[in-house]
């Protein structure tokens, strides 16, 4: 600052800095905090990986059984079903070369005719007609004949009812399975959706055991800088919220030369003086004037 009158200077440096009586808590503040912060370094990172809980043995054991099933016990009830509905859609059980049980059916029940008719209807026919003392003859063919239409007239009528009934009753089954074939086929991939929701159980927690191992290797890396973090952020707490530091800025009291000058020729009797009332006229007063404003003035 100028020596009298108002200061000169048109800059003024401020400084901030920590009280001399807080500086040394400062300084061991910050120590401690740097021994912190290199011990945690030293000795790395000190927490518990994080872990995900695995399968429980129930829940193992559930998964198991339930692969079982998927695998061998649904598909062994699977196959054979839909091997029947296929073969029934396809008409095998109308035919009785492809139904055994059919033909088998048939003879069963055919074989009582045949054997009455041989044992029984075919010898009485030839005994009769022995008695008669007319055996060979045409009447006893003729009788024959109509018993032999007779058998074949109720075998035929036999084949009907059991073919016949056979096959009204199997067009039945397969229309009715018509209506439960969606069904079956949608049934059909229940044991391979079985599978794959166990096998996304599975996978779900390898992801998850993954997601872990990922994060743990993160914070393992990042907590160096954790720890370096918490030293820079002690710094401004040491030091009281503010660095040492200066600003140099505009002099709010200081007054410019312009000003200065003009205020001096205003002064007290300044203005009569400079205009001649000492005795030099207005025009000397004038000359001297103009001649004050150019040693100040930029022109």
């Amino acid at each position: 600052m100028g020596s009298g009158g108002a200061p000169s200077h048109t800059t003024v440096t401020n400084q901030v800095q920590l009280p001399a009586w807080a500086q040394p808590y400062a300084m061991e503040f910050l120590g401690d905090v740097g021994k912190y912060v290199n011990q945690g370094l030293s000795s790395g990172y000190p927490f518990p990986a994080e872990q995900v809980y695995g399968f429980t043995p129930d829940q193992m054991l559930g998964m198991h059984l339930g692969e079982l099933s998927a695998a061998s016990d649904a598909q062994s009830l699977m196959t054979p079903t839909l091997a029947d509905v296929a073969a029934t859609q396809s008409g095998q059980y109308l035919n009785p070369a492809t139904n055994p049980y059919l033909e088998q059916t048939f003879n069963a029940a055919a074989a009582p005719v045949v054997t009455q008719f041989r044992d029984a209807t075919e010898p009485g026919i030839q005994a009769e007609f022995a008695r008669a003392g007319s055996f060979g003859g045409s009447a006893q063919n003729q009788a024959e004949g109509i018993a032999q239409q007779n058998l074949g007239n109720t075998l035929q009528n036999l084949a009907a009812g059991i073919y016949g009934g056979n096959y009204e009753q199997e067009r039945q089954n397969q229309i009715r399975q018509q209506g439960l074939i969606p069904g079956l086929l949608e049934s059909s991939f229940g044991p391979a959706s079985e599978l794959m929701n166990i096998g996304g159980i599975q996978q779900q927690l390898g992801q998850e055991q993954l997601n872990t191992a990922l994060q743990n290797a993160e914070n393992r890396f990042n907590f160096p800088f954790q720890l370096l973090g918490q030293l820079g952020a002690a710094l401004p707490t040491a030091v009281g919220g503010a660095y040492q530091s200066q600003q140099t800025g505009p002099n709010p009291n200081a007054i410019d030369p312009l000003t200065g000058g003009l205020a001096g020729l205003l002064g007290a009797g300044g203005l009569l003086s400079a205009l001649g009332a000492g005795g030099g006229g207005l025009g000397g007063g004038l000359s001297t004037l103009l001649g004050s404003l150019g040693s100040i003035l930029p022109f």
